[in-house]
């Protein structure tokens, strides 16, 4: 059965809290930074306590003033609506591209549709048993987490134990001085417990430990190695962290640990945090000491780091080697403590306790005031300025975001999407000395695309693309741009081209010079860093951060660095490159080259010492300035991959002039078209022969076709495997069926026209050619469509929806179709939990519909004495519009014999389309829509525990559930399967060259099988 691929609550709690305590260690690192002067130690320790304990509480309360309202970073969990009688579910994967290929421009980006590719058929049964798989790896890991936790808390109750044996062992201590000193301190109200004062023969540093009972723990070998005005020191350290409750805040942050144990984030704030305590009890130490005495004291801190530091729950005054620097350091240069610096502390503690221990409260939607809008205008150009009614454009100001300084010579890039010429979509303007720029574009939706800043700028992820939006209003758009500044490397790219990437580059340039782009990416995951440049399939939660530029026509630019990582993935035209650079490394003093040996890398170091290695480069330096040289020959052909087939009509006449495109992709990951494509000849037949070149990775590798002629509607291939010998790929014969149009009209929440909204259908790569946009009318018509349900997008800036349409073999059925957009926001990411399914044998509850097909009411009592079945689908479950002709079958057989056939379709269904696509296939089951805003809280549908769609439920006279599809069949799967196939008079398992359509009559058949077993199975019970 399927699941939702989403992990329990415990991990959603977690994943949260990771990324809100990230965002807060961030804040205090940056706070700290720029306030390091201002902050003393003890209040930097208090700051760093605060992402520590929202690691540790995994549920804190909503508030209106929580920092994290203006953050969204939980992954969407939107559960798929699964195919649960599907053989083949469907997967999207996102992938870059299979091997090094040729870089000219981000418009080049793929559209990945494996999930589009395949076609969801019918099947009889329940799906293959892969959600046991994902409960089995979520089973797993929490498994692996509890483990840990288990090792962890043994390592505490350990730890702890052997501090209480070393102090059983221990005696207590003698010297009068010292116990004075604990005395007086205990006295002045200095310490609220009684301090217990040990000293022990074991070999370890000087210690505390304990909170309801402050324990000192001092080895004798202090007595020997210093004088006593050392160990009066090494005392009131221990004293103060006691004061401090130290102890308390070590306790914290083990308890911390044990929970986030895997996760890197605890320890760096862990580490922080007892890094500051120390500055801070240092600071409170020397605070009455004379120069003389505080290098004393330092001398002492690095006379103790040499002693052991065992693994007991306490607080070692040594602390950690690596912080013993800055404590060194501090003691020669100490913050100065105020009230106006204290006050200032205690505010931004404050601060941050409020907004960042709290979560961000749930509103209601407010389009208007809380979504994000698209970029529109809102004030109209002054006559003076304006263009022709017929015009629109859209301009603005790129500037340094830290100075404001005007940016010039940028180049802005509009796409789009609409429009049918490739040489068209790309709209662009160089901003002028003042930074600015002015383009002309067409009304409605179009995109702010990657703009190429000039070196020495880049811009942030969220910069890169942005929804914008014209009107007939305010026909001027006004869109300003904020450049980030980074360094600058110098490219010297001196490689060759084959006549395939030749011809690439130059496709749209209309006789002008080649511009070879260079662009430079923050690639933080090593993995995913060492998988592009192998060539492998990657993927990425959010965008990365990018810079681009031009190289002259010798090969010579310049990249500019982005982010703050350091790891960088460099694309040079037709080969790719690693570039990783330390923090603050600075590649204008560069003083010395190291070739790695073994490798392609070359290791740089500056003056500071600081180092950044890059890969497949020889660097050369010129006054301390390195110069990264490339150079590569050109890729050579090792084989041709050959595709052909045949393109005919429904009555099997050869089609001509039929445009044939390539779909590659790589199994388990995603596809693109390949820009190659070919017509039909006069007989219909096409061939494709494409270079696989030495460079690329030929492994796995998917291929398919995309046809398209007007008239006809588009189709995509059968997916089909590529051998590693280039066999070559025949896909027969093709059917291109009649194409169908549908008008629409697309109106916003008002009611009003949405001009220039685009309407692009996704099903598969031959329907988005037939991408279009809405008139000033908001009007549109698609053509070239198949009969049957297509997924449709609709976008005007910000404002999209997805929907599916019906379209009708009778062309006069395709009448105008309304689709109401409304402002994106984005799916909660709570977890929709998914009801255990009703076993067989329970009462069948009493469904929750909104409206029936048939404009009639019914409930299942008025059915109590006849079987019922159930069939829970939906428009967009593609296996079960394809299970039609079964349901069709069924509901003939068993009329006369007083069995009732309902629909029950998921609570996103639209009533017109419904009874559209009943009409469209005669198929006369009443079919209600549940109750619901989505597929996600559809009411019968959570009654029911529907696993996946389609889900057929058989309920006996009495209203007991007696079958569900939705569930496995108890057994040995296989076995079940072959002896449904053999009654039902099929092959099993199905041939590897099964065709589509040969898929769907075997599933069919088997639906109709199963089925017809349960439903007699009920009624000879009766008997």
């Amino acid at each position: 059965m399927n699941f939702v691929s989403d992990f329990p609550p415990f991990w959603q709690l977690i994943w949260r809290a990771t990324w809100q305590a990230g965002i807060l260690a961030c804040l205090v690192f940056c706070v700290l930074l720029l306030l390091q002067r201002w902050i003393s130690p003890k209040w930097r320790a208090l700051l760093w306590t605060v992402p520590l304990v929202r690691l540790m509480l995994l549920i804190v309360p909503a508030s209106g003033l929580s920092l994290f309202q203006f953050f969204s970073i939980d992954p969407n969990r939107i559960p798929q609506v699964t195919d649960t009688l599907m053989t083949v579910p469907a997967e999207t994967v996102i992938r870059s591209s299979p091997g090094p290929q040729l870089s000219n421009s981000h418009n080049s980006v793929q559209t990945h549709m494996a999930d589009e590719q395949d076609v969801n058929h019918p099947a009889t049964i329940s799906p293959e048993p892969g959600s046991k798989a994902h409960l089995s790896i979520s089973a797993l890991i929490t498994g692996l987490w509890f483990l840990g936790f288990c090792i962890l808390l043994i390592r505490e109750i350990g730890s702890r134990w052997m501090l209480s044996r070393l102090m059983a062992n221990s005696q207590p201590l003698q010297d009068t001085e010292l116990l004075l000193l604990i005395a007086a301190r205990q006295q002045q109200g200095f310490l609220k417990f009684p301090v217990r004062c040990y000293v022990t023969d074991t070999e370890l540093g000087p210690s505390s430990c304990g909170f309801w009972r402050p324990t000192i723990l001092l080895p004798r070998q202090l007595w020997d190695d210093f004088d006593q005005q050392s160990r009066r020191a090494i005392v009131t350290h221990e004293l103060e962290h006691i004061r401090r409750h130290d102890a308390l805040l070590l306790f914290l942050s083990r308890i911390a640990i044990a929970v986030h144990w895997f996760n890197p984030l605890v320890y760096l704030i862990t580490s922080r945090l007892r890094r500051e305590i120390e500055l801070a009890v240092d600071a409170a130490t020397v605070a009455a000491f004379d120069e003389q005495t505080r290098h004393q004291y330092g001398e002492l801190l690095i006379q103790l780091s040499q002693y052991s530091q065992r693994l007991i729950a306490a607080l070692p005054m040594a602390g950690k080697r690596s912080a013993l620097r800055a404590r060194i350091s501090q003691l020669t240069n100490p913050t100065r403590e105020s009230r106006c610096r204290s006050a200032l502390a205690i505010c931004v503690l404050l601060l941050f306790l409020v907004t960042g221990l709290s979560d961000a409260a749930q509103k209601k939607e407010q389009p208007e005031k809380n979504q994000k809008r698209p970029a529109v205008s809102t004030r109209p150009e002054q006559r003076s300025e304006s263009k022709p009614a017929a015009q629109y454009f859209i301009t603005g100001t790129v500037s340094d975001a830290q100075t404001g300084e005007a940016v010039s010579n940028a180049e802005i890039q509009i796409f789009v999407a609409s429009e049918p010429d490739v040489n068209k979509r790309e709209k662009k303007g160089i901003t002028n000395d003042a930074g600015q720029y002015r383009i002309e574009v067409p009304i409605g939706n179009i995109q702010l695309w990657f703009p190429t800043l000039k070196p020495g700028y880049w811009l942030l992820p969220e910069e890169c693309t942005q929804a914008l939006v014209t009107t007939a209003e305010n026909p001027v758009l006004e869109h300003n741009i904020k450049a980030q500044t980074g360094p600058t490397w110098n490219i010297h790219w001196k490689g060759k081209l084959n006549e395939h990437q030749l011809k690439f580059l130059t496709a749209h340039l209309n006789d002008q010079p080649i511009q070879y782009r260079v662009s430079l990416q923050e690639v933080e995951d090593d993995a995913k860093r060492a998988a592009w440049l192998k060539g492998e399939p990657v993927s990425f939660q959010k965008a990365n951060a990018s810079s681009m530029s031009y190289l002259d026509q010798s090969g010579r630019g310049k990249l500019t660095q982005v982010g703050t990582s350091g790891k960088f993935i460099l694309t040079l035209v037709n080969m790719t490159a690693e570039l990783i650079v330390d923090p603050g490394f600075d590649n204008t003093r560069v003083v010395s080259l190291k070739q790695i040996p073994d490798t392609e890398k070359t290791e740089m170091t500056d003056s500071s010492g600081k180092k950044a290695i890059v890969s497949k480069a020889t660097v050369t330096l010129s006054d301390g300035v390195p110069l990264l040289t490339f150079q590569t020959e050109a890729a050579k052909p090792t084989g041709y991959q050959s595709l052909s087939g045949r393109a005919v009509d429904e009555k099997g006449n050869p089609l001509a002039d039929v445009r044939v495109g390539v779909i590659e992709g790589l199994k388990g990951g995603g596809s693109g078209e390949t820009g190659q494509e070919t017509q039909t000849t006069d007989d219909g037949t096409f061939s494709i022969k494409l270079p696989i070149y030495d460079n690329q990775v030929f492994n796995n590798q998917q291929f398919s076709v995309t046809l398209t002629k007007d008239g006809f509607a588009g189709t995509d291939s059968e997916i089909v495997d590529a051998k590693k010998d280039f066999a070559p790929i025949d896909f027969n014969t093709l059917t291109l069926q009649p194409g169908h149009t549908i008008p629409v009209l697309v109106l916003d929440e008002q009611e009003q026209p949405l001009p220039g909204s685009i309407l692009e259908p996704v099903s598969d790569y031959a329907l988005r050619r037939q991408i279009t946009r809405t008139d000033s009318a908001g009007k549109a018509v698609l053509k070239n469509l198949p009969s049957g349900v297509i997924r449709l997008s609709v976008r005007w800036g910000t404002k999209i929806k997805e929907t599916n349409l019906v379209i009708s073999k009778n062309q006069s059925e395709n009448r105008e179709v309304t689709i109401h957009i409304n402002e994106f926001a984005p799916t909660s990411t709570s977890r929709v939990e998914k009801q255990k399914p009703l076993a067989v044998g329970q009462q069948a509850p009493e469904w929750e519909i909104a409206a029936w097909s048939d404009g009639r009411t019914r409930k299942l009592s008025d059915f109590r004495g006849q079987v019922v079945v159930l069939d829970f689908w939906g428009l967009r479950c593609s296996g079960c519009v394809a299970s039609i002709p079964a349901q069709k079958r069924l509901a003939r057989k068993y009329k006369e014999q007083g069995v009732v056939f309902l629909g029950i379709h998921t609570a996103d269904g639209e009533l017109s389309q419904i009874k559209k696509l009943l009409q469209s296939e005669q198929w006369t089951t009443p079919t209600g829509i549940d109750r619901g805003t989505s597929i996600l809280d559809s009411k019968t549908g959570a009654k029911y525990g529907i696993q996946g769609y389609p889900a057929l439920i058989v309920i006996n006279q009495e209203g007991q559930i007696t079958f569900r599809s939705d569930v496995d069949p108890s057994g040995d799967r296989e076995a079940f399967m072959k002896t449904l196939a053999e009654a039902s008079g099929v092959k099993w398992p199905p041939a590897e060259n099964a065709t589509q359509t040969e898929m769907i009559e075997i599933m069919n058949q088997l639906q109709y099988t199963l089925i017809s077993r349960e439903i007699e199975r009920v009624l000879n019970a009766k008997q």
